[in-house]
């Protein structure tokens, strides 16, 4: 299952940023939340879609994404940390002996399990779980499927 590094780190020089980018890494750097596991649905109905947007309560910047593959779910961050690009639009690959994420803006891919890249780049990743029949994830956020209103 995907795993969440609490550390901070610093940003290196190859991790090029956007906008959205610095704006999700300076929230998240500052938000003194509780991770706990949160449901997002049932196994099912998850199952059936290979890449899917999870919504986060406080708005799009803590938005995840969802990719089901090989009977495995993981969970990273939602946007591209290159340029914001939205990952739960992106294509499942394999790329050196394991499953990545193609990013569809350009092409950067992160591998599901770590979320690293081969620049430099790393997306958060979270750790999932399944209990009767429900999917949950650690996240500091509530999440739905649908948008919060």
């Amino acid at each position: 299952m995907a795993q969440s590094t609490s550390e901070k780190r610093p940003v290196k020089k190859s991790e090029r940023s956007s906008p959205l980018t610095d704006k999700i890494r300076a929230r998240l750097s500052c938000d003194n939340l509780t991770l706990i596991w949160r449901p997002i649905g049932h196994y099912q109905e998850l199952a059936k879609r290979r890449c899917q947007r999870i919504f986060a309560k406080p708005g799009k910047e803590y938005d995840l994404a969802l990719f089901y593959h090989e009977m495995t779910f993981y969970v990273m961050s939602a946007w591209c940390t290159h340029m914001g690009g939205p990952l739960y639009e992106g294509e499942i690959e394999d790329y050196k002996g394991s499953c990545h994420v193609m990013c569809p803006w350009h092409a950067f891919m992160f591998d599901l399990k770590t979320g690293t890249n081969d620049i430099g780049l790393k997306q958060e990743v979270y750790p999932v779980k399944i209990e009767e029949g429900t999917v949950y994830v650690m996240y500091k956020y509530d999440l739905a499927l649908h948008p919060f209103i």
